[in-house]
């Protein structure tokens, strides 16, 4: 599996358990139904990373968007596409513009058409 469409899965779970009230297991269970350990190892730790520092991205990101937008406002996909992008900006080597072209991909697919213009303008400044 292409690393952009693991990452798509990150997003996913990460916007499951942002929307529902299910177990990260069972976010897993719906979303991990792949052969390829690699991946698997890639989503869940992207996942799970994110999570656990759900509360100090939420803070990045909400001090990167402007007067008129609050991060709660924000739709729950953009939050998911947000906050696993900050997450592997602030705490992996991954170079800036890879995650940051990834994002505004994702967003151009999963997003309206003023999303990933938003997510570039976050994410450039984080």
């Amino acid at each position: 599996m292409k690393r952009h469409d693991q990452r798509i899965r990150v997003m996913t779970c990460i916007y499951q358990y942002l929307l529902t009230d299910k177990s990260i297991d069972d976010i897993f269970d719906d979303n991990l139904d792949i052969d390829d350990k690699q991946s698997i190892s890639f989503i869940v730790e992207k996942t799970v990373e994110t999570i656990n520092n759900m509360d100090e991205l939420r803070e990045v990101i909400s001090s990167h968007l402007t007067e008129s937008w609050d991060y709660d406002r924000l739709g729950y996909i953009e939050q998911a596409i947000l906050l696993m992008s900050a997450e592997e900006l602030l705490h992996s080597d991954t170079d800036k513009a890879i995650v940051i072209n990834e994002a505004v991909e994702i967003a151009k697919k999963y997003c309206d058409d003023d999303a990933p213009k938003l997510i570039n303008g976050v994410l450039d400044q984080i």
